[in-house]
């Protein structure tokens, strides 16, 4: 092969995982590619489009709006300019990956059966396809879309009926350094009123709502050794987002979980020395600046008083079956306009930390894999830009710890509510928060960390990091059952995965025992709902009650404080926005209704009352969807992930070849073991947990993972949804490590001959 230096082995195992073994760094980096074009090509190929605005070439008109705003984001001109400012060494690394899949590509091998579903031929890779993939999987994990709503809302309703839906932080929220540290009260942030309208943007549908991690100290284990676990919660694409593998060569022999079309392992895996994962730091990285254009003159926009230059782009969008699309994108200093019209006077200018100017960030990459121990792989991550993670880690010597992860600007706590003006100058970045003072921990004295997208510090803290955390539901879940392990191995800790009580439940259970069911079936569903254990278990009908109830009463509260349109809006998120103040909206009724806070209710209303009605249309609703006998309204029947390729959408005809099977599932959005939707669709489970995993450090082999789908991306493999299954039971497979037994057991073997 081409590229190639020497032989390289790839051992494949009973799940279709390679295992790469390579005699130099360059060729393991090959073989990934290799590896990695073999099982997921389309899954890059799916990525690299969308990510360039390119998609409506796969599955015409419908894409072309998603298209314009991605030739917007400018992600494949950014991913350029990290390529070009890489270090020799990473673009080595990126060059001999693509190799690697060019490789595949050349040879003459099948390829994906979505090439011929689409009637495209694959492009070569080029060594930015995989900073473009890896982009375009983490732009939707900021909070510009947050910021566009609330502005919507204080547009159209004011700031101080805002102000109710949108509180500050939450009092007593618990915090990840050091754990079981509490806010003693509200931040100072207020809203401020928007003078120019925003228009609601309509994005991907990639998503990250949370993930959980944890890390215990040795000590604590049964092994002596720190062990770390957790999962990392997405929506399920099909394939799975991640994809296993190792890869082995004298620098290094690592194991984890990659992203395809991407060399290394950037967010979970271990060196056999140092493992690590990540959660979301739901860190603010992302800005909105309100831009005033000249009349007349749309290249021109004002700041502090001067009229500059704006950089203009023309852009043609190719349509599958459909004409040729032209778009103009705007530049300001501040980054490319994505909302608003230049020639009618403003617009809206997306700066993000990711795409604002090169960056060197790849360099981490290689380094993170060569790491002895804890110090050292904390020293590597300096320079890390996107997304900000809450980076756990632990080593074979016994140091584990935390680290906030990521480029975070320093500028006005203003910017994280709403968009801002743009002309002013008052609400510049103004530099990044120093590496040495990002939050870090190693070894603290409680012997254990655990992050579940909470808020990571206290207010003591001297810069901003983001008002969008997520409530401690889970965290606090994952904290109790870390409290309640003794000397657990890689195995115990494991079963934190499958924690399934909803704190939120527990609060309601207080305000139903007191309401007045309305008849006799609203009596059976109150006294099911107060006897319950509030475990969200797919067999039980509790959590179908419950779940339906809670909906039925945010809509009552939707309908009755905002405006019919947004109400609607609310009700039915187009955009990652919209669910995120849902989804904090239910969070904030648990507070009120603990603290009998009726605000939100009609005047003279009660929390009692308007549960009991609440309930009542919940029953409707599922007696319509269900049947009439409560015992037959299992979860797991409403309660499902359902895997969508793609392509299933635009090809409808072929959604059973191309769709895995739905997955009845356990939780919702508020347990740690995940399982989110939306409440306009409650059948169809929107996150959920896209690896779930637990190291030991002590011995390796005796780790653990598994994935929803499998390793596989080609529809009809046998790899292609065989971790389902066992990813449904919360059971794990064995990660191995050993590579006497990968050669022992392994399923297949191949071997790369250089040319």
């Amino acid at each position: 092969m081409k590229g190639l230096n020497g032989q390289v082995k790839i051992y494949r195992d009973i799940y279709g995982i390679p295992r790469i073994k390579a005699r130099t760094e360059m060729d393991a980096y090959f073989a990934q590619g290799f590896a990695t074009a073999q099982d997921r090509l389309w899954h890059m190929e799916y990525d690299r489009l969308r990510g360039s605005g390119r998609w409506a070439e796969a599955v015409g008109q419908q894409a072309v709006s998603q298209d314009i705003m991605m030739r917007r984001f400018r992600l494949k001109s950014s991913a350029k300019a990290d390529y070009r400012a890489m270090d020799s060494h990473t673009k080595s690394m990126f060059d001999s990956y693509t190799a690697g899949v060019n490789a595949f590509i050349e040879s003459g091998d099948a390829l994906p059966v979505e090439y011929r579903i689409t009637g495209l031929t694959p492009e070569p890779w080029e060594p930015w396809d995989g900073l473009i993939a890896y982009k375009v999987r983490h732009i939707s994990m900021g909070v510009f879309e947050s910021k566009v709503w609330r502005a919507r809302m204080v547009r159209d309703m004011g700031a101080e009926t805002a102000g109710k839906l949108f509180p500050g932080i939450e009092p007593g929220f618990l915090m990840i350094l050091p754990p079981g540290s509490t806010s003693p009260g509200p931040l100072d942030e207020g809203l401020k009123e928007l003078a120019e309208g925003a228009a609601g943007l309509n994005y991907l549908n990639e998503m990250d709502s949370g993930s959980n991690s944890w890390v215990l100290c040795g000590a604590e284990t049964a092994t002596g050794k720190p062990i770390l676990a957790g999962d990392s919660h997405r929506a399920l694409d099909t394939p799975n987002a991640y994809y296993q593998n190792q890869i082995a060569c004298p620098e290094f022999d690592v194991v984890g979980l990659s992203f395809p079309g991407v060399p290394g392992f950037p967010h979970f895996g271990h060196n056999g020395r140092v493992s690590w994962s990540v959660t979301h730091t739901a860190a603010d990285y992302q800005d909105l600046y309100i831009e005033r254009f000249k009349e007349g003159e749309p290249r021109k926009y004002l700041f502090q008083n001067k009229w500059l230059d704006a950089e203009t782009i023309k852009e043609t969008i190719k349509v599958k079956d459909g004409n040729d699309v032209q778009t103009t994108v705007t530049i300001t200093q501040h980054g490319p306009i994505i909302a608003g019209n230049p020639e009618q006077g403003s617009g809206l200018a997306f700066k993000y930390t990711a795409t604002e100017k090169a960056s060197t960030w790849p360099d981490i990459l290689w380094k993170m894999l060569r790491a002895d121990n804890s110090r050292e792989f904390v020293a590597t991550m300096e320079g890390w830009v996107d997304p900000c993670n809450n980076l756990l880690f632990s080593d074979i010597h016994g140091d584990m710890g935390y680290l906030c992860r990521g480029r975070i600007p320093i500028r006005s706590r203003v910017n994280g509510w709403l968009p801002v003006p743009g002309w002013t100058g008052e609400h510049e970045w103004e530099g990044d928060i120093p590496f040495k003072e990002l939050p870090v921990s190693i070894n603290p004295p409680e012997g254990y960390i655990a992050t579940a997208n909470n808020r990571p510090v206290g207010d003591d803290y001297p810069h901003y990091i983001a008002i969008d955390f997520t409530p401690e539901y889970r965290v606090k879940r994952v904290t109790a059952g870390l409290k309640s392990l003794t000397r657990p191995t890689a195995a115990d800790m494991a079963k934190i995965h499958a924690e399934q009580v909803s704190i939120p439940a527990l609060a309601y259970q207080s305000v139903i025992e007191q309401m007045e069911p309305q008849n006799s079936i609203s009596q059976d569903a109150k006294d099911r709902l107060i006897n319950w254990d509030c475990q969200m278990e797919a067999q039980k009908v509790e959590p179908t009650i419950y779940s339906a109830m809670r909906d039925a009463l945010l809509k009552e509260i939707l309908e009755t404080n905002l405006t019919e349109k947004l109400a609607f809006e609310a009700w039915h998120p187009a955009d990652r926005g919209l669910g995120s103040f849902s989804n904090r909206l239910k969070a904030r009724l648990v507070a009120m209704i603990e603290q009998n806070d009726t605000s939100l209710l009609p005047e003279g209303d009660t929390w009692p009352t308007a549960v009991a009605r609440a309930l009542s249309k919940a029953i409707v609703t599922l007696s319509e969807r269900l049947g009439e006998d409560i015992d037959q309204w299992q979860w797991g029947k409403v309660h499902q992930a359902r895997p969508k390729h793609n392509l299933s959408t635009a090809y409808p005809e072929l959604a059973d070849l191309l769709d895995p099977p739905a997955i009845p599932t356990s939780g919702d959005g508020d347990t740690p073991l995940q399982g989110g939707y939306s409440p306009a669709t409650p059948n169809t489970v929107t996150s959920l947990s896209v690896a779930r995993y637990s190291y030991d450090p002590s011995n390796w082999d005796k780790s653990l993972w598994v994935v929803p789908l499998g390793s596989s991306g080609h529809p009809g493999s046998n790899h292609y949804a065989d971790q389902s299954e066992t990813w449904r039971k919360v059971e794990m497979i064995p990660m191995g490590y050993d590579w006497e037994s990968i050669k022992a057991n392994c399923e297949t073997e191949q071997t790369l001959i250089p040319d």
